[in-house]
């Protein structure tokens, strides 16, 4: 019995490593992922798919270090789109292209014609920068620090 115990616990510890390991392997503890509630601008469902497929090609393009572009359709009609920014200089590169001068910024002017942009819920660690860079932009922001997680590659 005490070498059945022995092994078990061995046995949950190396998977306990394992875990560990396998959280710790391609981890970005620097990514930025946000949120945006937003509602349709009085667009038709075609024109916002249109649109969404557009933009986030767009971004996908412009903007390397973009891990992430997914625009989503709720059932209460609202729309969702999930960024997700290598780091804050990733995130920051962003508000740079879309603002006044940017090199998106009349594509963000049509974005703002399709929609109206309710809440961005930040998750992550951001920067001083990217927190001022943000706050200029006079968008409804709400900030979320990391507790524990991981990603997958």
């Amino acid at each position: 019995m005490k070498n059945f115990v022995l092994a078990w616990v061995a046995l949950c510890l190396s998977g306990f490593s394992d875990a560990v390991t396998a959280a710790n392997d391609g981890f970005n503890p620097d990514e930025i992922t946000y949120l945006v509630t937003m509602s349709v601008n009085d667009k038709s469902v075609a024109e916002v798919d249109a649109f969404s497929s557009f933009y986030h090609a767009l971004v996908e393009g412009n903007e390397p270090s973009t891990l992430a572009w997914q625009f989503y359709r709720g059932s209460d009609e609202k729309i969702y789109l999930i960024e997700r920014y290598k780091n804050s200089a990733a995130a920051s590169q962003h508000v740079m292209n879309i603002s006044p001068g940017g090199i998106q910024e009349d594509e963000f002017n049509d974005f703002t014609e399709h929609f109206i942009i309710e809440n961005i819920i930040i998750h992550g660690k951001p920067s001083e920068e990217l927190i001022s860079d943000l706050r200029a932009v006079g968008l409804p922001l709400e900030f979320r620090t990391s507790i524990s997680g991981y990603t997958r590659n």
